[in-house]
């Protein structure tokens, strides 16, 4: 039988522009872009700023503390590795630092927008990735 973990997102290589977000999220770290020219962070990883183009910006550490923008909940999963875990809840977190990231909910909860929210880690096979659960 074929490893579901080796078709979709999981196994997919991370691009130049990002290797160094996946690898510090493999070590437990949140670090977003921040870019010294227009003093403001952004996502996703990329070559330039995309406010003002400076080339100009560094990884910064984040707390991983926001609010809930938006969610969805996922009954057909598009990637096998997940298909035993459905339902499941897709959650955009604008963190305090104003960048918008997507994340597994962990832990069931009734969601609202503006609901606080802290990001966590979790292993799906080798791969971390980046889930959110209610801040206490």
């Amino acid at each position: 039988m074929t490893d579901p973990l080796k078709h979709g997102f999981v196994d997919v290589p991370a691009d130049i522009d990002s290797e160094w977000w996946w690898t510090a999220l493999a070590n437990q770290k949140l670090l977003i872009p921040f870019c010294d020219g227009c003093r403001r962070f952004f996502f996703p990883p990329q070559p330039t700023c995309p406010y003002c183009g400076s080339i100009e910006w560094r990884r910064v550490e984040s707390a991983g503390v926001g609010h809930v923008y938006s969610w969805v909940v996922i009954h057909v999963p598009l990637n096998p590795a997940f298909v035993d875990d459905t339902p499941y809840t897709i959650v955009a977190v604008e963190l305090d630092e104003g960048v918008r990231l997507l994340g597994r909910l962990r832990q069931e909860t009734a969601l609202a927008a503006g609901m606080r929210m802290t990001s966590i880690f979790y292993e799906v096979g080798d791969k971390t990735l980046l889930g959110f659960e209610p801040s206490s």
